[in-house]
């Protein structure tokens, strides 16, 4: 041990060094880790809220063919009541014509 005292044994600064290299290679893993485990988790939740806009579309299409449908029906139902309206007023009338007495119609 002919070094000077002031300054550390080469195989000293080599450990120091070692242990640094695997110090720095550990967080390397421990991040890639990290890093796969978020992209993993982001996957799972890109795919999660894709499913869950799929069933909300086809909800939606559901609802509209519904809307649609229950739209053409008070239609059909609007026609049909105006069409018996047309025809007591035909029936009155014709009623009036051979003397008969109607009373008004009572609205609610």
């Amino acid at each position: 041990m002919d070094g000077d005292p002031n300054t550390a044994p080469w195989w000293a600064a080599g450990g120091a060094m070692a242990l640094w290299v695997v110090r720095e290679v550990w967080g390397v893993i421990n991040s890639r880790k990290k890093e796969r485990t978020e992209t993993d988790a982001n996957v799972a939740l890109v795919s999660g809220l894709t499913e869950r806009i799929e069933r909300l579309e086809q909800s939606q299409a559901r609802m509209g063919t519904q809307l649609d449908e229950e739209i053409k029906l008070r239609q059909a139902a609007q026609e049909e009541a105006h069409r018996l309206r047309l025809r007591v007023m035909t029936l009155e009338s014709s009623l009036r014509q051979l003397g008969a007495v109607i009373p008004p119609e009572m609205t609610q």
